[in-house]
């Protein structure tokens, strides 16, 4: 709550509380709706994102976690560009994942009879059962993007924000766009036969949640700080230091952090307001040069200085106590 609720009143601490709670719970029931009246489930789920990116922007200026994360760094126009990026690569993807899934959901079907999926269970059970099997696929994923350090060459993209603030949650790659988001994201539901609505209902949940990952907003997540990958434990997450950002991999949630042990979200402190990647400065702030920037990784260490593109706590760190 570093600038927002501390002294706020008793109607900005309820909205700090319930914004997040309010969001997942309108976003799933409309959905729902939507769906009972005959709307595809893809189709249900795909106008919320902008709708919550719009809520969100506006809570950023009523709670702002830190006020100069408020005030461009000339940032704007290239998270505004990986908006469409994200949306053109996972639709290009979209026959391959499909032909992937029939390829490998035909041999699990003869493996487990009936189909493995348990599409019995009461809906609630199912969605949050497709959260966990979503969630563990991209635990590992994202931290695969801090450990392999090809990968990181494609996640530093992400990582090269110097701010925390509404728009910037896309500013991914577009190679990690479709390992992360247009493959892995997909492909382990898809397989397993989980029902359309179901999909739908736990993508509509994920996607409220993540809408206020990166938002500058001085949320009183109470409990649900240990549910969700959001607020605090993102900006963690984004530290200059490598051993707190190599931390709080979840994509929505904390629940495979918190079984893998690397959950971090110290009480003691405030997350850090200075974010980004220590050591790697020359990395580039245009849109194309980011794309780029992986087959230039060698020049871009040069002109920073760096060994390794890591910062400094590269070699040798331990890991944080959490």
């Amino acid at each position: 709550m570093r600038d927002g609720t501390r002294d706020a009143g008793i109607g900005r601490k309820i909205l700090a509380a319930c914004a997040v709670p309010a969001s997942v719970v309108a976003c799933v029931l409309l959905a729902d709706a939507m769906m009972d009246a005959g709307i595809a489930p893809a189709a249900a789920v795909l106008p919320m994102g902008a709708v919550m990116l719009g809520v969100v922007a506006l809570l950023e200026r009523v709670l702002p976690w830190h006020r100069d994360w408020l005030s461009s760094r000339g940032d704007l126009t290239v998270d505004a560009l990986y908006l469409p990026t994200q949306a053109v690569v996972t639709s290009l993807l979209r026959p391959l994942a499909a032909s992937l899934t029939v390829a490998a959901s035909v041999p699990l079907s003869r493996l487990v009879p009936g189909g493995p999926w348990p599409d019995d269970w009461p809906i609630v059970a199912q969605v949050v059962l497709a959260s966990l099997v979503r969630e563990l696929f991209d635990y590992w994923a994202h931290r695969a993007m801090h450990e392999i350090p090809w990968l990181w060459r494609l996640h530093a993209t992400h990582h090269s924000a110097t701010r925390l603030y509404w728009l910037n949650g896309a500013r991914a790659h577009p190679l990690e766009i479709a390992l992360r988001f247009g493959l892995v994201g997909v492909l382990p539901l898809a397989i397993l036969g989980v029902d359309p609505r179901v999909l739908a209902l736990t993508s509509a949940a994920a996607l409220a949640a993540d809408s206020f990952q990166h938002a500058n907003i001085a949320l009183r997540l109470g409990p649900l700080a240990w549910i969700y990958s959001i607020g605090d434990a993102h900006r963690w997450h984004h530290s200059l230091r490598r051993e707190e950002a190599d931390a709080n991999y979840g994509n929505v949630y904390l629940v495979w952090d918190a079984v893998f042990g690397t959950r971090y979200l110290p009480a003691d402190r405030e997350p850090p307001t200075e974010v980004g990647i220590e050591g790697l400065e020359a990395f580039p702030k245009g849109f194309v040069a980011q794309w780029l920037s992986p087959w230039r990784w060698s020049r871009i260490l040069a002109e920073s200085g760096a060994r390794d593109g890591r910062g400094p706590a590269h070699a040798g760190d331990a890991a944080p106590a959490r």
